[in-house]
């Protein structure tokens, strides 16, 4: 059960910081209470905030220029879409027509062959590797979709 949990929480994690998933948006404050006395059908009603972005609307489909050296990149897999963070760090989805499985391990043993510390954590919604070196931090999502194996990829600059 904690697997899953965890397994969950690292997947929503990724795609809500861009990797892969639709753009976050935060809701609109609340209009200010009507004024004392006032009659709320007579005041026309305020026109609402525009949506503020979490993160610029940056995708293209090639890797960014700080992509980087230390990071794997599996084989045949094509660039969906791409972005620098505003940390300093990246944002990859790619797809290939390769088994999610074949993935994870080719990327657990390319990065742990490169000088990252990993942990895998496998589950039946996809398999997720986090990945330490220095003072990066990077997290890889590798799931099935439609017919196809996904790869997230969000790699960042700790403190």
């Amino acid at each position: 059960m904690l697997r899953k949990l965890g397994i969950s929480v690292a997947l929503g994690s990724c795609l809500a910081l861009g990797c892969g998933g639709e753009k976050s948006e935060t809701p609109a404050p609340a209009p200010p209470p009507a004024a004392t006395g006032a009659n709320p059908a007579a005041a026309p009603a305020p026109a609402p905030a525009p949506p503020q972005k979490l993160f610029e609307d940056v995708w293209v489909t090639e890797l960014p220029v700080n992509f980087p050296e230390d990071v794997p990149q599996y084989p045949g897999a094509e660039v969906v879409k791409a972005r620098p963070t505003s940390d300093a760090g990246i944002s990859v989805a790619w797809s290939t027509g390769d088994d999610q499985v074949k993935v994870a391990s080719y990327y657990a043993d390319q990065l742990a062959a490169k000088g990252w510390a990993t942990n895998r954590v496998d589950a039946p919604e996809g398999i997720v590797i986090f990945a330490d070196k220095g003072k990066r931090s990077a997290t890889l999502g590798v799931t099935p979709t439609e017919g196809k194996t996904t790869i997230d990829l969000l790699v960042v600059e700790m403190p």
